[in-house]
């Protein structure tokens, strides 16, 4: 695994450039004997076939950029002792090349007769990283799913529950003048009138406690006002980065938002929605069984998990979130050989104990 995660290190795959990575992939499932479907830069396949559950596998095949302070070419992997560093190497190509393992292993159960019913998709997708149309794009041509499983590096702790992403623009508006002609009194001073705002902000109630992934959170990220240095700004507009979590919805938590300031308060985006996965479903079950132990967790980041809403699901993986988009990111070869051993036993787990319900 650690020579195949090289391979995958060594292709240059930045969202939006994931059509080489996503060839080499096929090519490493149709060396096992794997009939695979694809887009471009999306690549799947499945095991197994007939009646019973289907179980996804899915990981992302993208990066981001690499930070400027490298201690090595990124896309040349560093292996020292059990260590193996690279751009992907934690996030998420790890998590893919585990994956790759877990489905080489299982094709070999099936073959030899050891195939507990139903199947498991496996289905590796670009932009994560920027747009997440890989996954959301490619979900409706893979049938329907009863369950997933999405890798990203969480030390092999199943995420359940997912923080969601709202971002509003709050817009005050002024009367132009120039600051000659006018005292601070009787300006419209739209500047002024936002930090006001800003101020404010200070005592609002974000929301209430979830159990797993405690309260959401607000930051303004953004302002922009003015237009010359000697006029007084007739517009300003700041905009807040909040982190969400399913114990409000987005629309509530807008609503109050706009009961609180006095500015316009405007939907930037709020597609990216908080999600959760009961604790008794029997994905979350299985992955218990398969990781005795392990407890249920919630998650900070944001996923493709975000797109499988109403699909059961935990997010989980080798590696750890924190070394995620550093520079010098890593996976260890203990790491990569636990998250092949865990995606392997968590399929047959959920497989197994489904399909003999007769699910």
């Amino acid at each position: 695994m650690i020579e195949l995660l090289a391979e995958l290190v060594r292709i240059e795959s930045v969202s939006g450039n994931e059509a080489r990575i996503a060839a080499f992939v096929q090519q490493q499932l149709e060396s096992c004997g794997l009939r695979v479907q694809g887009d471009g830069r999306n690549v799947w396949t499945e095991l197994g076939a007939g009646r019973g559950p289907r179980l996804l596998l899915n990981s992302h095949l993208d990066t981001v950029p690499p930070a400027a302070d490298w201690p090595h070419d990124p896309w040349q992997p560093r292996i020292e002792g059990e260590r193996i560093s690279g751009l992907g190497a934690n996030d998420a190509k790890g998590c893919v090349c585990a994956m790759l393992e877990a489905v080489r292993r299982l094709k070999q159960r099936l073959d030899g007769g050891a195939w507990p019913g139903g199947s498991v998709v496996l289905a590796l997708t670009c932009e994560e990283e920027t747009t997440g149309a890989g996954l959301s794009e490619t979900l409706p041509k893979l049938g329907p799913i009863d369950a997933a499983i999405v890798g990203e590096p969480t030390s092999l702790v199943p995420m359940i529950a997912q923080r969601g992403l709202l971002i509003v623009r709050v817009e005050h508006r002024g009367a132009a003048a120039h600051p000659a002609n006018v005292t601070p009194r009787e300006a419209v001073n739209a500047i002024e009138r936002a930090a006001d705002d800003l101020v404010r902000l200070r005592a609002f109630d974000w929301g209430p406690e979830h159990p797993l992934l405690g309260r959401p959170h607000g930051h303004v990220t953004k302002i922009e006002g003015g237009r010359a240095l000697n006029a007084i700004p007739d517009a300003c507009r700041f905009w807040i980065d909040i982190r969400t979590t399913p114990a409000e919805g987005h629309e509530a938590l807008i609503e109050r938002l706009r009961g609180h300031l006095r500015g316009q308060v405007c939907v930037h985006s709020q597609r990216l929605e908080p999600v959760e996965t009961p604790a008794d479903a029997a994905i979350v079950q299985a992955v218990l069984r398969a990781l005795p132990g392990r407890r249920p967790a919630g998650s900070a980041t944001m996923s493709d998990m975000v797109f499988l809403r109403g699909i059961p699901a935990v997010k989980i993986g080798p590696g750890d979130s924190a070394r995620s988009h550093t520079a010098g990111e890593y996976v260890t070869r203990p790491e990569l050989e636990a998250g092949a051993s865990a995606y392997e036993r968590i399929v047959l787990e959920y497989l197994g104990r489904q399909a003999s319900k007769g699910c």
